[in-house]
């Protein structure tokens, strides 16, 4: 699941990783529940004559992954719990049912049938602005991948650091019961040290697990909530998100805009990155802006493993998003149209059309409301370059099984 993330203002999010508050951040165990007779979002059925057409431009193969993922959690839900939505009430059964039809028609039609068929086999639902309008903003994210040694040895002298022994967790009680992470010092709670105590004061030695080349590259991965680590002898590990320090997220892009640094509008992962490399006299103090502090557990990386969003389910590259689950429902299924990245860099048409298939299988506390969509890249060079310079507009469609609901 991803943790802070990166792309305009930073901020922090349940599930892997995205890039729209300049690295959005992903907290494992954060999905909501689903509650019986929840408020319904507004999300409004559209006409058949004003459904769109779903010419899903990726490969069959991430689509049954993804929808597979999807399968194994509607299944584990509980069968009398309802989903308010598109003025209906819905039950587990029926996001099955969608699920499993989409998946017949992928087995028994060629492609170029696909749309029409969805098309009459679909109803499509749309969510409604505040101010009445149906677009939404569109962020990627992906998971990192950087070179790690598990000695101190030069250039490799940042540390990536398990939860240390101290850091604890309680519970407050106030009009609510809430979480809180600190440490114990003469028997008082107190904050846990912020970032720049623990990277200026050697706080932490003793729990290194391991070293980057670059503090910048620690603190992406932070952000990221996760991430591959490839080491000299072959080995390469996963970087999962272990916890925080509890301190609250800060975007440095933010900052970068409110000093003057850049242009809000043109902030993107690969400016942030250039500016840090070329101003190191101001780097540290950047980077210490942000208090939080995410600390990680390493595993062996072993055949279709990945990040895992707050559904639980590893996320399939160009098929997972993370959307706000209280308004559109987890697990289910959506048609995206939007833009990315030519995957040439230097390309006459920097921008290609996206139209694609999607499911919501993660979350992030930046991705709120009917206006926001991160959508997973995956893992590699295009991945990063898409996942930092995504800020398009899009259109985003509930897909439900057409029928009477319950």
């Amino acid at each position: 699941m991803r943790h802070d993330r990166l792309s305009l203002p930073m901020a922090i999010r349940c599930g892997v990783t995205t890039i729209l508050g300049l690295l959005l951040v992903v907290l494992p165990g954060c999905a909501p529940a689903l509650h019986e007779n929840q408020p319904a979002p507004t999300l409004s059925k559209l006409p058949a004559s004003e459904a769109p057409p779903v010419d899903d431009d990726g490969d069959q193969t991430s689509l049954r992954e993804a929808i597979s993922a999807s399968i194994a959690y509607w299944q584990k839900i509980d069968p009398a719990k309802t989903v308010a939505v598109c003025g209906g009430s819905y039950h587990p059964r029926d996001f099955l049912l969608s699920l499993q039809t989409l998946e017949g028609l992928l087995s028994q039609l060629p492609h170029d049938q696909l749309p029409t068929a969805i098309g009459k086999t679909f109803d499509f639902c749309q969510p409604q602005t505040a101010s009445g309008g149906q677009g939404l903003l569109v962020t990627g994210y992906y998971q990192p991948r950087f070179k790690a040694s598990r000695t101190r040895r030069p250039p490799f002298i940042y540390p990536l650091y398990q939860p240390p022994k101290d850091l604890v967790q309680a519970q407050v009680f106030a009009d609510t019961i809430s979480q809180a992470v600190g440490r114990i010092a003469a028997g008082r709670f107190l904050p846990y040290w912020s970032r720049a105590e623990i990277e200026s004061k050697n706080l932490l030695q003793g729990n290194e697990l391991c070293y980057l080349a670059d503090p910048v590259d620690v603190f992406l991965l932070q952000v990221q909530g996760s991430g591959l680590l490839d080491f000299d002898d072959g080995t390469v590990l996963h970087a999962l998100f272990a916890g925080t320090n509890g301190r609250d997220y800060r975007s440095i892009g933010r900052l970068l805009a409110d000093e003057g640094r850049m242009p809000l509008a043109e902030i993107t992962l690969p400016r942030i990155r250039q500016y840090l490399h070329e101003h190191l006299d101001e780097r540290q103090r950047i980077l210490h802006y942000n208090e939080r502090y995410v600390f990680f557990h390493l595993e062996a990386q072993g055949p279709g493993q990945g990040p895992r969003g707050s559904m639980g389910a590893v996320l399939t590259p160009g098929r997972s998003v993370a959307l706000d689950p209280s308004v559109f429902p987890l697990g289910a299924l959506y048609f995206l149209s939007t833009e990315r990245p030519s995957e040439v860099s230097n390309a006459p048409v920097p921008w290609q059309p996206l139209t694609r298939l999607v499911l919501n299988q993660d979350t992030g506390a930046a991705i709120q409301g009917r206006g926001r969509l991160d959508f997973f890249w995956g893992s590699g060079e295009y991945p990063e370059r898409a996942a930092g310079l995504m800020k398009q507009p899009g259109q985003l469609y509930l897909l439900l099984l057409k029928g009477d609901q319950s």
